[in-house]
Order: C-alpha cells, then structure tokens, then sequence
C-alpha cells in the first residue's frame, strides 16, 4: 500500500508540473513529464492495485507489418480489419475472454479511453478516420485464460495521433509482441520502443512476418543480432515465411511458436503474477531513473524565472539611484528655477545680503521691502515641473531597459511580448502624481516640523510655503546641506535656502529634514516604479517547485525500496 501511495502521488504531481519557459531542455522534460504521469495512470497504479487482474499484451510494430492478421490469425476470427489501405488500424481493439469482461468496462486501465464494445460475432469494424483515441472491447473464448490482447496503430504511422496512441498503449502493457517484416525491421522509430523495452526490462517477442522463402536464416541472424545489441538478445524471435493466407489467416503452424510464448506468461495465475511483477519493477525503476531529466529541467527554470524577476528588482534599484543622485546633485537647480526662486529671496549682492543674516530674507519673502508678499507658485511649479520630467523618465527608461532584457534572453522572449506596452502619458501621469503627493507630504514635514513653533514670529512671518520651496531647493543641492564655502549661482541660491530654514528650525532640524525628505522621494519612486512593473511580474508564467518533485521521487523511490516488492 505505502508503495501505490507513494507512486499516486508522484503521479498527482507530476500531472501538474509546468514547464512554461522555452529552454532547450523543456520540450523533452514536458514529454518525458506527460508520459511518466500518463504510465503511472495507464498501467503502474492499476497493476498496483490489481495484481490478478489479466495481463495486457499489446501488439505493435511498423506500417504494413501485419499485426491485425497475426491477431486476427491467433484467435482463429476476423476481429480486426487488415487491408493494403494505411493506416488500417485507427481505434485499438482489446480482446479478452468473456469472463474477464468486467477488467476492461471501467477506466481501470487506460483511463483516457472511451470505450466501445461490440458483439464478439460482429465483422470487424471498418477504419473511422475520425475516430482514433477510443478503444474497441470484444470478448473472444480463443484468448487465452487471464489475458487481453491489444491491436495497436503503427508506431511509425503517418497519422500523429495514432503513433501517440501506440505508444501509449505499449506503455500500458505488461509485455509486449513487436512485429516487422524483412523489409522494415531495421527502422529507426520501431527500434526506439525496442529500446524503451530493454529498459524497462519488459517481456517481449519480436514476430518477423512475412519472409520470403530461403532469406529466413539470414534475416533471422541479422535481427538476432540487433536485437542483443539492443539488449534484448534473450527475446523469443519467431520468424513468418510469406505464404498464401487462409481465408486472411496465417496458419496454425506458423503461429504456434508465438502462441505458446503468450501460454507461457500467463499460464497460472502465479505465472501471470510472476509476469507483472517483472514488468512492475522494471517499469517503476525506469520511470524513476528517467525523472531526473524533469528535475534539472525544472530547477533550471526556475533558476530563469528567478533571474527573470530579479532584474525587476535589480532595474528598480539602479533607477532609484539614479533619481537619488540626480535629485541631490543640483540637477534641478537650473535655469527656470533658479530664476523663479530669485524672484523670492531677490538677487542684487546676494552674498553680501547673505552674510548680513536673515532678516533681510526675511522681510524679502515676506515682501517687507516690496509692500506685498512674493508669490512661490512659480517656483514651486518649475520645481514640479523638473522634478516631474525627471521620474517620468526614469520611469519610461526602466520599462525599456526590462524590456530589452528579457527580450535577449530566448526563455524569455515570449514572456516579455505578451506584456502589454504602456502608453506614455500614463507614465507621465505616474510621475506628475507622485511629484505632487511628495510636494504635499515636505509641507506636512515642515508643518508638523514647526510644532510649537507654528505661531512663532518666524514662522508666520516666512510662511510654509517659502519653507517648503526652500526644503525642496535644498535637498535638490545637495541632501547632506550646503556651506558657505560653497560657489557658484546655483549654491549660494541653496545657501539662502539653507539659511531661511535654519532660521526657523535650526541647522541640525533642517540636516534631518532634508535626508527625511530626500529618502522620502526615493521610497515613494520606488514604491511606483515597482507598481508600474507588475505587469511583467504577473505575465512570469507559474513554474513547478523543483524541490516538489524531487521530494515526491525519493519518498517513491524509498517507499519501493523498503518493500522490496514484497506486496507486489
């Protein structure tokens, strides 16, 4: 029991294993994925569970091989349709005894499978070419006792869905019979089945149909040959000379090497236990081994998907540190407002008007020479303005810059085109929203700042505004504040800055007012910018855990492992 929980859930995850990153590995990982969850369903668990059940012997092999007259040949009826048309066989047919009807009516094996039963005297059905995944029941008293006999489509059949369908239902059988003919025998598509039997240690007889006379001995030791390269040198090779048929049959004679091989495996039900046993362990232990593919695929996409997202991440951060540098750097302290800002605290001998202290500022500002108080509406637009343009373009390179990324990289190209692109006026209102909602937040600052200070002459006099558009300035110069040492136009407009709001708040407030507000602008363009990025974040397709599957492999393997078959 612990062996088919175990195996049951390996099957559930592996049923939901995602691989959606277009890497070189992921397209034979999905197959590998798809077929090992399909071969757990189809086959191991139904085993698992019902090990008296009859065995399923499928016969495959190539186009034209004759496999529905060897069929039709070992149960002496015609059940299944043989003809020169390809490919012949669409729907498999399953034969069994009429006392083990009620193995095959459920979804117990091959699950996947509609199922049509028709009459055990009925003529066989004719090729439906738009019917091909359903599966045919049929009982028929010449099938050996305990067993079910499958006539599958060519493994190497021009119709797609049909090569899929023979696969699986070789993956779903205990053993196998593989026919080919002396023309066919060495084609490479029926071979890579061969191979898969070896693997899996799976019983098999290789039926070489239809040999023309006196090329037998020679046709044999070729195959013989290939075949124990292959690994499957202890095969039963049972060689057909081409004859005349009888009424479509092949003779008794011909067949009865391969009619006693199938006696042999399912002669006693503990012969037949002893059968599914071998296929069971052989099965379980390729599928395990075979795992480990879908293992690294996953882990190396999840490595991608990792990396993908962290250069969200890694774009933010370098962006953000660019608004940092550029909004402490005295880039914004140019031409308009510089201007605007002189139009506040005046120009004429600014230095000297500095070193005399601030109360010239003062009665400046609060227009006590001019009779009127200056407006800082213009300044406080051309700072917006500034500071606007500079998050809007930030915002608008990082998107490119993601963008160009993920589009270099091959598992991620198809990810970063079905993010749809963002219209530029809606970046530009991105940055015009969070400029003024920090414009806001740095008069609340020097607001709440203030405190008790609020009604003071000071305050009242130069007002929240003026202090606010001082902040902005000097945080714009330079976040650690400025000295007098400091020259240029572009300072000395800082310096006066500086001087107002220490006159109100003092050097040490104003220092920590300026690093809260600069941080402050940061955090919130991080915050947006990030927001702005969800897009591509959302479009990252899920990608499977790889420790899910590793962790449901070796609870699989050792489950196995410590019953040493023994429930088997």
């Amino acid at each position: 029991m612990e062996e088919y929980l175990s195996l049951s859930a390996l099957e559930g995850v592996l049923a939901g294993v995602a691989l959606p990153l277009d890497l070189p590995e992921a397209p034979n990982a999905r197959e590998v994925a798809n077929r090992s969850a399909r071969r757990l369903e189809d086959h191991i668990l139904p085993r698992l569970q019902s090990l008296d059940a009859p065995l399923v012997c499928v016969v495959g092999g190539s186009t034209g091989a004759g496999k529905s007259t060897i069929v039709n040949s070992l149960v002496g009826q015609q059940v299944s349709a043989s003809s020169a048309k390809r490919p012949t066989t669409r729907s498999p047919l399953l034969l069994h005894r009429g006392a083990d009807a009620h193995w095959f009516e459920n979804d117990r094996v091959l699950p996947t499978l509609p199922r049509r039963r028709v009459a055990a005297d009925a003529p066989p059905s004719a090729p439906n070419v738009d019917v091909v995944n359903e599966l045919e029941l049929r009982a028929n008293e010449q099938v050996p006792d305990g067993l079910a006999i499958i006539d599958a489509p060519d493994l190497d059949s021009v119709v797609a869905d049909n090569r899929a369908l023979a696969r699986q239902l070789l993956d779903a059988a205990d053993f196998w019979v593989f026919v080919t003919t002396a023309a066919r025998y060495a084609d490479a598509v029926p071979w890579q089945m061969l191979q898969d039997a070896a693997a899996r240690n799976i019983a098999i007889a290789v039926v070489l149909n239809r040999v023309p006379a006196g090329a037998v001995e020679e046709v044999r030791a070729d195959l013989s040959t290939m075949l124990a390269q292959a690994g499957l040198g202890s095969a039963p090779l049972i060689a057909i000379e081409e004859a005349p048929l009888a009424e479509g049959m092949i003779s008794p004679q011909s067949l009865r090497p391969l009619a006693n091989w199938l006696t042999s495996l399912t002669d006693t039900a503990a012969v037949r236990a002893q059968t599914a046993r071998r296929t069971l362990r052989g099965s379980v232990a390729e599928l395990l081994d075979g795992l480990s593919l879908v293992e690294s695929a996953l882990v190396e996409q999840a490595i991608v998907a990792t990396d993908g997202l962290a250069v969200l991440d890694a774009r933010v951060d370098a962006a953000t540190r660019r608004v940092a540098k550029q909004t402490g750097d005295g880039t914004l302290l140019r031409g308009e407002v510089l201007a605007r800002w002189q139009e506040v605290v005046g120009t004429a001998e600014l230095s000297r008007r500095i070193d005399q202290g601030v109360s010239w500022l003062k009665a400046r500002v609060t227009g006590f020479l001019t009779g009127k108080p200056v407006s800082t509406q213009p300044v406080e637009a051309a700072l917006g303005d500034g500071l606007r343009a500079l998050l809007a373009d930030e915002i608008v390179r990082t998107h490119d810059e993601v963008r160009r990324t993920w589009a270099q990289s091959r598992a991620m190209r198809d990810v970063e085109a079905g993010v749809e692109p963002v219209p530029t006026a809606q970046f530009d209102q991105m940055a015009k929203d969070l400029t003024r909602e920090w414009q806001h937040s740095l008069l609340k600052m020097v607001s709440d700042q203030a405190g008790s200070k609020k009604m003071s002459a000071r305050f009242l006099a130069i007002g929240v505004n003026v202090l606010g558009v001082a902040l902005m300035i000097v945080i714009f110069a330079s976040t650690g504040g400025l000295t007098g040492a400091e020259v240029g136009v572009a300072g000395a407009t800082s310096v006066v800055a500086q001087r107002l709001l220490e006159s109100v708040f003092g050097d040490q407030a104003v220092s920590a007012m300026t690093k809260q507000a600069h941080s402050d602008l940061q955090e919130r363009f991080r915050a947006v910018l990030s927001e702005s990025l969800e897009s591509f974040a959302q479009s990252m397709p899920e990608v499977s855990d790889p420790e899910e599957l590793s962790g449901a492999v070796q609870r699989a393997r050792q489950a196995w492992e410590r019953g040493e078959h023994a429930n088997l």
